[in-house]
């Protein structure tokens, strides 16, 4: 809401309108009451700009010091923390968060929920990307 109640005008674009009470409460992101003006959106084509397939058999190689530095932010991570991730090293420490963590991932864009890569190329969602603009999972 606050940056709807920022300006004069809330302009809303929406992939699809609904009657009203088709939505549930959990699924409404913006309350009509700041949206004065709704355009439905007539090319909701989601380009994937950058494609990464998360490898089941194993983590990226990386080398040298980039690997202590990111494993060492890994075992900083305890359960039930929210993480809030970068671009870069912030990011792959996520690749090894210790067995039995469940952390949050938050992504610079203010994403929620992130989770890990894709594992196949139908798994890629053009919604959920990571702030270097990397398709993610959402972690439900």
């Amino acid at each position: 809401p606050d940056c709807a109640m920022s300006g004069k005008i809330c302009i809303a674009e929406a992939e699809q309108i609904v009657d009203s009470g088709e939505l549930r409460p959990d699924e409404i992101h913006l309350s009509g009451v700041y949206v004065h003006k709704i355009i439905l959106a007539a090319d909701n084509e989601k380009r994937i700009e950058r494609l990464k397939i998360l490898s089941t058999d194993k983590l990226p190689t990386i080398s040298g010091g980039r690997t202590r530095m990111i494993k060492r932010a890994a075992k900083e991570f305890k359960d039930g923390m929210y993480v809030n991730l970068g671009i870069g090293i912030p990011t792959m420490a996520s690749n090894y968060v210790p067995p039995g963590v469940h952390i949050e991932l938050h992504a610079e864009n203010g994403m929620l929920g992130l989770g890990p890569y894709p594992s196949t190329e139908e798994e890629a969602d053009g919604d959920f990307i990571n702030a270097g603009k990397v398709r993610n999972l959402f972690s439900y």
